[in-house]
């Protein structure tokens, strides 16, 4: 009974916040909030702060969290834009610095496109590049038709660098021990706790992949700057610079302050100072809408797992549960208005079986008759890979990271460390092989090799449904594989990947593998939609009250992203396997 009542609490507590909030959002969104767009504006863009693969937009969307786009429905809004006669330039305020560089080169698709159509696009940053790690901020900027820098800036654009801490002689100093084993040299996450620095084949393989990063960045931003490649990777060598220093060598075209640029806007607008942001243009009836044939898009966004991660109520987390996503593609499988479905992947790896389930999810919606595209975004790798190995067709950004073909399995030991506090554990077991993966006791020579054997198994799964599905011969699966990283550009040419380019690529394909014409205008329609996560999430919500509730009560995601955005938050989860090393950070 004490259970019950903890779990009918919960929800009531969590049902009466959420009652809130969508009267607030109701409150704040159409018909109230809505007005009628000028006939001649410029649309400005907030990229201070890159919009993130998936939000919450979804669910709350119209009002009080209409600010908080995706990248997806960012991008759309932008190519409506290009081709809204009433939407005459872009204004962009420029900022972050530590973004995915794929969801950069998706903005520039959008860009470029908008600027395309004949329209201006002006962006103004405080300041490039000024932690000196990374280049998201200019490579964004690049693409833009005007630069401003503000006087008191600077430009410290200087590259990429990785830095990955190695914890095994901090460990050991401890006593603690991490057993475990990967498969193969270049599978380098678990390495942070095995090695006490980078592996040759892992140091040349991450070189590799900061090479092809960094070419792609040097190629594009001299292209748009009109510079040659050599005298622009020359300048970033020799950042920092004062902002009129690079003015004078053409990274930047102006100096000012926001009120500079924005007069400049404006004067650029026919003195029009109609300046409209991203969200009263989403909510604005009158802009051209992508409605027509049907394209699904169902997505896989975080660390892949299988079922409910567990965990304390309230807990944060991002997480791609395979339930779900294998749901949302039957969904659209079974849909007879769908003609062709788009799964956008952004996950770092995860389970092999929660992995394996979207793949094999994947081939029986081709096998039902429907094309599926993947389009990755940020990163698709080690199990984000495997979930798009059985697409029709792979589209990857230039940057996107992916393959990561390779397994590994880790835990901690911690007995000796134990053993100097006095503790002693012991254990009484049933089975040769009971308690193998403790971490009190060390695993025997038998359980080693049980340990060795799975992944073996793993990895020959793994490497036989890539052979598979990309049809590669044993050489060049080898080359492809033993855990190895790429960036899109190198992917493609190992044959893992088919093309290069971003969403609006990957609908055209799909497009043509629908057989859709193309004078019919298509809609983009997400999986699961609307409805159904607001059935979902109350559902969840009232199950909360059951006998099992407990102290495993735990809140849906999409619960727990409302209840942050109105202040209350809470602190991370465990992660249950190291993603790739931080390249962002």
């Amino acid at each position: 009974m004490r259970r019950y009542i903890v779990g009918l609490l919960a929800t009531v507590g969590a049902l009466t916040l959420l009652a809130v909030a969508g009267i607030i959002a109701f409150a704040a969104s159409k018909p109230f909030a809505a007005k009628p767009l000028p006939q001649q504006m410029v649309l400005s863009l907030d990229l201070r702060s890159l919009p993130p693969e998936t939000t919450s937009t979804d669910l709350l969307s119209g009002g009080l969290f209409r600010s908080s786009r995706d990248i997806v429905e960012t991008v759309q809004l932008l190519w409506q834009a290009a081709d809204d006669p009433r939407v005459t330039g872009l204004y962009v305020e420029i900022g972050d610095q530590t973004a995915g560089l794929a969801r950069v080169q998706e903005l520039r698709q959008a860009i470029a496109h908008f600027r395309g159509k004949g329209k201006f696009a002006i962006g103004f940053a405080e300041s490039l590049g000024s932690s000196s790690s990374h280049f998201a901020d200019y490579y964004l900027a690049t693409s833009l038709e005007q630069i401003w820098l503000q006087p008191s800036g600077g430009f410290g654009v200087a590259g990429i660098s990785v830095e990955t801490p190695f914890l095994k002689t901090g460990l050991d100093k401890l006593g603690v021990k991490v057993e475990g084993g990967k498969r193969y040299e270049y599978k380098s996450a678990p390495d942070s706790f095995l090695e006490t620095g980078y592996t040759r084949p892992a140091r040349d393989n991450l070189q590799q992949l900061l090479d092809s990063l960094f070419g792609q960045f040097i190629a594009d931003s001299a292209s748009d700057r009109r510079l040659e490649a050599p005298a622009l990777r020359r300048l970033i060598d020799s950042a920092p610079h004062e902002p009129e220093q690079a003015r004078r060598d053409g990274l930047i075209d102006k100096i000012g302050y926001r009120t500079d640029v924005l007069d400049e806007v404006y004067k650029r607008a026919g003195n029009k100072r109609d300046l409209v942001t991203l969200a009263d243009y989403a909510a604005d009836e009158a802009r051209p809408k992508q409605d027509g044939e049907v394209i699904a898009l169902v997505r896989a966004s975080g660390a892949i797992t299988s079922g409910p991660s567990g965990g304390s109520p309230l807990e944060e987390e991002s997480l791609a549960n395979a339930d779900d996503v294998v749901e949302a593609l039957e969904d659209a499988s079974k849909a007879k208005e769908v003609r062709a479905i788009v799964l956008r992947i952004d996950s770092p790896g995860g389970t092999y079986p929660a992995a394996d389930a979207i793949a094999d999810a994947v081939g029986r919606v081709r096998a039902a008759g429907k094309p599926v595209i993947v389009s990755m975004s940020d990163v698709a790798a080690s199990g984000g890979y495997l979930a798009a190995v059985r697409g029709d067709v792979i589209v990857a950004q230039p940057t996107t990271i992916t393959a990561s073909i390779g397994v590994f399995s880790i835990w901690p030991m911690a007995h000796e460390l134990l053993a100097s506090l006095g503790v002693n554990v012991e254990r009484v077991s049933v089975g040769t092989n009971a308690g193998m993966y403790s971490p009190f006791q060390s695993p025997s020579p038998a359980q080693q090799r049980a340990v060795n054997r799975e992944l073996d198994t793993i990895y020959s799964e793994f490497t036989r449904v890539v052979a598979d599905a990309r049809k590669l011969n044993a050489d060049r699966l080898d080359a492809a594989a033993r855990g190895r990283v790429f960036s899109g550009v190198d992917a493609k040419k190992a044959g893992l990947i088919d093309e290069l380019g971003g969403l609006q690529l990957a609908l055209s394909i799909a497009r043509a593998k629908a057989g859709i014409d193309e004078t019919k205008r298509v809609e983009l329609r997400r999986y699961p939609d609307e409805t159904e996560r607001w059935q979902r999430l109350f559902g969840r919500l009232f199950k909360l009250a059951s006998s099992d509730a407990g102290q495993t009560i735990r809140l849906p995601r999409e619960a727990r992203e409302a209840l942050a955005r109105l202040g209350i938050t809470t602190r991370p989860g465990n992660v249950r396997l190291p993603p790739l090393p931080p390249l962002w950070q």
